[in-house]
Formats: C-alpha cells, sequence, structure tokens
C-alpha cells in the first residue's frame, strides 16, 4: 500500500506550486500591512508633534522671556493645539480626518495637558484607521505620546 502512495506522483507538482504561492502572498499581505502600520504611526507622530510643537511655540509667554523665565500659557497652548488640528490636520470636530468622502484615521486623546513652569506640553491617544486587510484583522490601532518642552538655552 505504503509502495503504491510513493508511485503515484500525479499532481504533487501543482500542489506544491499552490502551496507556494499561498505561502509568498500570505508573506506580501504580512509585510503590507506592517508597512501600513508602520507609515500610519510615522504620519501621525509627525503631523502631532508639529501641532504640539506650534501650540508651544504660540503659547510662550513673550513678557517672561525678557527676564529669562520660561513660561506656558497652557489654556492658549491647547487652543492653538485645537486649531492646529482642525486648519492644517483637515480632522472634523470628534477628530476624524476623511480624505475623498472616506473615514481616513480617527484620533482618540486620552489626556492634552500641560504645564506652565516648566514650560511643557503634551498629547497622548490612540489613533485608529482601516486595516489594507481588514477582512482579516479589523482596524489598526496605534497609541501615540508626543512632548514639547521650551527651554533656554542660554
Amino acid at each position: 500500500m505504503l509502495n503504491q502512495l510513493l508511485k503515484n506522483k500525479r499532481g504533487d507538482g501543482i500542489v506544491l506550486t499552490m502551496i507556494l504561492v499561498f505561502v509568498i502572498l500570505s508573506l506580501i499581505c504580512v509585510i503590507g500591512q506592517y508597512m501600513q502600520m508602520y507609515l500610519f504611526q510615522q504620519k501621525i507622530e509627525y503631523e502631532l508633534q508639529r501641532a504640539v510643537n506650534c501650540a508651544v511655540e504660540y503659547a510662550m509667554g513673550d513678557s517672561y522671556r525678557q527676564d529669562k523665565i520660561g513660561y506656558l500659557n497652557v489654556q492658549t497652548a491647547k487652543q492653538e493645539f485645537e486649531k492646529y488640528l482642525r486648519e492644517d490636520m483637515g480632522l472634523d470636530s470628534a477628530n476624524r480626518k476623511y480624505q475623498n468622502g472616506k473615514l481616513n484615521y480617527s484620533l482618540y486623546f486620552q489626556r492634552i495637558n500641560g504645564t506652565a513652569e516648566p514650560p511643557e506640553f503634551s498629547v497622548k491617544g490612540i489613533a485608529a484607521s482601516k486595516a489594507m486587510f481588514s477582512f482579516l484583522i479589523g482596524d489598526i490601532s496605534i497609541s501615540f505620546q508626543v512632548k514639547s518642552t521650551n527651554f533656554r538655552t542660554d
């Protein structure tokens, strides 16, 4: 019986080829999904770092700088941060980004706070987006934490 199975090799090449194609396609899908997640994380962190830096730069108290004191108006920084999200990043009031009429990603902020002295502003939250192969893994959720500190170097 075993001898007959070893002699019967019809179709082995096709099955092996199908398995090889499946493995290669699976690898391509995994690498593509990983790259999408990586690029999404880089994009979100870059934009949010710019937003935080702009908010800190705008909200620094100039009158205090004359006396070599770093002071951040935290309320102004929060307002400028929100303004940057709406105007420059193009988010709606629920922190969602739409592109070509479709939801691109959503930001969920867990913490937005700052301190006046030392002048520091930080944001922490989660960015959610649809996965390239959402039928397999659902949505992508990436946590982020960005911080900007203004300190004197003289």
